[in-house]
C-alpha cells in the first residue's frame, strides 16, 4: 500500500552509493576501486537499479534519481 502512495523506489544503501558514484560520472572500475567491490557486483547492482528506476542507461538512471530527489 505504501508503495503505491509512493512512486519512490526503494534502493538499498550499496545502491544509493553506486547511484552516487554514477552521478559522479564514474565507470564501472573506479567504482569497484572507490567501493571495494567487484565488477559483477557492480553490474548486478546497476541492473537493479535500472528496474527500479525504469530506465537503460547510465544517464537516465542519474537524470531519474536526480528528478526523484534521491540523490543528494
Amino acid at each position: 500500500m505504501t508503495r503505491l502512495r509512493s512512486p519512490r523506489p526503494t534502493l538499498s544503501a550499496r545502491e544509493h552509493e553506486i547511484l552516487g558514484q554514477l552521478a559522479r560520472g564514474l565507470g564501472n572500475r573506479e567504482i569497484t576501486r572507490a567501493l571495494f567491490i567487484s565488477e559483477a557486483a557492480v553490474k548486478t547492482r546497476l541492473g537493479r537499479i535500472y528496474g527500479k528506476l525504469g530506465v537503460e542507461t547510465r544517464s537516465g538512471a542519474v537524470a531519474v534519481a536526480k528528478e526523484r530527489r534521491l540523490l543528494p
